[in-house]
């Protein structure tokens, strides 16, 4: 199949082919229109392996005769693609890909990479006078650009013409006048996926004195995104070029090359800050999001480090909602792993339910079966799995736990360092009735990571499965504290109110119960629980009312499948539930 890269050997100014490595001239012809039959016959991820492969070994003209992308013609049937067609093809497509202003550092990155011998990636980062993280993040991304454009382009009709050479390519169909554009088609770059910028926020009637606030809690903010899954993040030093000037968040979109823009502000009112954050599409200037804080200013280093973690974790959650409507709107037709992926943590945000698990679980497989190294994919599988699995709604508990074992092992594997990764590991060791081997994954999950919210949550669970439900409660607490509004809220509230419950705090119990439905009031095993602490406190009817809900979200939940998938042997924890069994006989539920 051709593959139409973009203006590929042409010179902007007069329209001159440019020269292959060796010095000598490509015709024009002959360069934009290489074929790459390979595209065919790989999978997109065997493709991107490919051309990582063949950028690591530009120099190796030995190795690049042998790379899957030399699977064809190149030029026509009479002749064969070889090492320096290749060659060309590379340099040409990233000097024309990356031609705008605002994707020079791209270029750069590419080109010093990989296009200049014997310069280590640590000497391409302090050339570009990039911290290390940040110049492979720009490598990854640039990359992916690159192997998503000749990828789909692949896959694009060949006699479509490419763009002008000034032009960066964005691959839209041609409207007939009178006629709206469309949503851009395959091969529109303009921006990474959830990329964005965190601009300097604006300190409001303060002194300079609160400077030094402001532009901590803008820092922080920045790195704690950075550390999110799949975002990219542009670095402080580029955000703050824009301190004190006019916000105009599509401009600044075009300039820095990100799809959303955030800005905020601090007001210091004496003993308490206020701040306050907006998200922006930089494409369409559109408000996504807003959030307001009230803290108390005695430590502002505490303050500062709970605000934005509070930020962080919301922030990423709005991102991916946006990126999964993006998808839907411009191309539902053509999901890639990324999209799947996307859709798939979407809908696991969204109040949990068993069907909304299952929804997220097929967004995931989809997006293995394009990619099978997609780290979110692979955990978002295993999560999804192990929710219908600890929640006592699996109909084949141990073939869902068969394949959720191995998915994270892989993500483990590849992501060794990912505190997620590690909370994914420790929900299927609970499921497979080791909660001391949990305790120690949801442990080393906050050792990387003290920030993690779900970290925290599932560590009060466990040491409520080992029999002390009394340090339930502080876990949990924590968790809620760095994540008032996370989706799993009524998660929480579930945890620390059958902590209470078992330990014969019922009243106590009851509160948290009642939140955890009134959060989310689909999901069976709330309901059920707080049925069974209806039934102990005395209140009867309103336990069989709740009962009867109950059985309608999660029909095969029976006291006999409660008491059989007991997570842990301890003693104290056995006992606890022997107890609860009375209460959940009294509000109705089935014993078989």
């Amino acid at each position: 199949m051709m593959i139409p890269a973009p203006s590929l050997g042409m010179n902007a100014k007069d329209g001159t082919t440019g020269d292959d490595a060796t010095g000598s001239k490509l015709p024009a012809s002959d360069v934009r229109d290489m074929p790459m039959a390979a595209a065919t016959a790989l999978a997109y991820t065997e493709f991107a392996g490919a051309l990582k492969d063949a950028l690591r070994d530009f120099h190796r003209t030995d190795l690049l005769a042998q790379n899957p992308l030399l699977r064809s013609r190149i030029g026509g049937p009479s002749e064969t693609a070889g090492p320096q067609e290749l060659k060309a093809l590379l340099s040409q497509t990233v000097s024309t890909l990356f031609g705008n202003a605002r994707d020079e550092k791209l270029r750069r990155v590419i080109e010093l990479t990989y296009f200049q011998p014997a310069l280590k990636q640590e000497a391409v980062a302090d050339r570009l006078s990039l911290p290390f993280g940040t110049y492979r993040r720009h490598l990854t991304a640039a990359r992916d650009r690159l192997a998503r454009w000749l990828w789909e382009g692949a896959h694009a009709a060949p006699t479509q013409p490419a763009p002008p050479p000034t032009a960066r390519p964005t691959a839209k169909k041609e409207k007939p006048e009178g006629e709206t554009a469309s949503s851009p088609e395959v091969g529109d770059f303009a921006s990474p996926r959830l990329s964005i910028v965190v601009l300097p926020f604006i300190n409001i009637g303060g002194g300079t004195q609160d400077d030094h606030v402001v532009d901590g809690i803008t820092e922080t903010l920045t790195t704690d995104l950075a550390r999110s899954s799949g975002v990219f993040v542009i670095s402080r030093s580029t955000a703050f070029a824009y301190k004190d000037k006019p916000i105009d968040a599509r401009q600044i979109g075009r300039e820095l090359g990100v799809r959303y823009v955030l800005e905020g502000s601090v007001q210091n009112a004496g003993e308490r800050i206020r701040v306050n954050a907006q998200l922006f599409d930089a494409e369409s200037g559109a408000h996504l999001w807003a959030e307001r804080f009230d803290k108390p200013c005695a430590d502002l280093l505490d303050m500062q480090d709970e605000v934005t973690t509070r930020l962080a974790r919301t922030i990423h959650i709005e991102l991916i909602a946006a990126e999964s409507r993006r998808a839907t709107r411009e191309h539902p037709d053509r999901f890639d792993s990324v999209d799947h992926t996307l859709h798939g943590w979407r809908a696991w945000n969204q109040h949990l339910s068993q069907e909304a698990a299952r929804q997220a679980r097929r967004f995931f497989e989809a997006a293995l079966k394009l990619d099978e190294d997609n780290v979110g994919a692979l955990l978002g599988f295993a999560n999804a799995h192990m929710w219908e699995v600890n929640m006592y709604a699996s109909d084949d508990r141990a073939g869902q736990i068969r394949a959720a074992e191995p998915a994270v092992a892989k993500a483990l594997a590849l992501a060794p360092d990912s505190a997620d990764a590690h909370v994914t590991y420790g929900t299927v060791l609970f499921a497979m009735r080791a909660p001391e081997r949990a305790l120690r994954e949801f442990e080393r999950a906050v050792s990387l990571e003290s920030n993690l919210a779900t970290a925290h949550g599932y560590l009060g669970l466990m040491k409520f499965f080992l029999g002390r439900a009394g340090d339930t409660r502080a876990h949990v607490a924590e968790a809620m504290r760095l994540s008032p509004r996370d989706p799993l809220l009524f998660h929480w509230h579930f945890f620390i109110g059958v902590a209470d419950v078992y330990l014969g705090r019922v009243v106590h119990g009851l509160e948290n119960l009642r939140k955890s439905v009134e959060i989310n009031p689909n999901w069976g095993l709330s309901q059920f629980v707080l049925a069974g602490a209806l039934a102990l406190a005395g209140l009867l009817a309103e336990a069989a009312e709740v009962c009867a809900v109950a059985r309608r979200l999660a029909p095969n939940f029976t006291i006999a499948k409660f008491r059989a998938e007991a997570v842990s042997d301890n003693p104290v924890y056995l006992a606890q539930r022997e107890h609860f069994y009375k209460g959940l006989r009294l509000a109705g539920v089935p014993e078989a």
